[in-house]
């Protein structure tokens, strides 16, 4: 009945982290202390299932290779990501309910709540990032600024489900020709894709 938090501040490479939280008021980190991945080679999974849960990682300078893979089922959840300058970072987020939300920055000016969206203070300066997320509900909020080489992006809403008043703001910029893939499957979703 009462909600779990959990902080990572994990160092070692070729490290696995599994965590599960069920219910309401879940936390992973918090907006003061972010769970900080600074190894290398790590692969986190986080699944909450429940309300108004929140996720807070932060991969510091050093680390790379970092995979999280992260499932939300419920509505109100937030997951915010701060890349900062780590390289080969993979994002794997399924995200089903209503009204969630997904910020990956470089670093974060503030973090999501339940009245505001994260804001990004920078955008991801570091080469080779790969985000992939699907969402199957109404009023989810996706957002990511990347400013990394070899970025690439795959972005579903709905998946064959109609899903809509979903908002999607990606802005990507590089040296190389970044790439998003985008399906949307509904009505009055928003689509705003900055790339240079």
């Amino acid at each position: 009945a009462w909600a779990s938090d959990v902080y990572i501040d994990q160092a070692g490479s070729t490290t696995t982290i599994d965590i599960t939280q069920t219910g309401s008021g879940n936390t992973v980190g918090s907006s003061t202390t972010a769970s900080t991945i600074i190894g290398s080679n790590t692969d986190i999974d986080i699944t909450q299932t429940g309300a108004s849960n929140t996720a807070d990682i932060e991969t510091a300078t050093g680390a790379s290779d970092t995979k999280i893979d992260y499932t939300a089922t419920g509505g109100s959840n937030i997951l915010d990501v701060d890349i900062s300058t780590a390289t080969d970072t993979t994002i794997t987020a399924t995200i089903t309910g209503d009204s969630n939300e997904l910020t990956v920055c470089g670093t974060l000016a503030t973090d999501a709540s339940s009245v505001a969206s994260a804001t990004c203070a920078t955008e991801v300066s570091a080469n080779t990032t790969t985000t992939n997320v699907a969402v199957t509900g109404d009023g989810n909020k996706i957002a990511a600024g990347l400013d990394s080489a070899s970025a690439v992006n795959n972005i579903t809403i709905g998946a064959n489900t109609v899903s809509d008043y979903n908002v999607v703001n990606l802005k990507q910029t590089g040296t190389d020709v970044p790439v998003v893939t985008l399906n949307v499957d509904g009505s009055s979703n928003a689509v705003n894709i900055t790339q240079n």
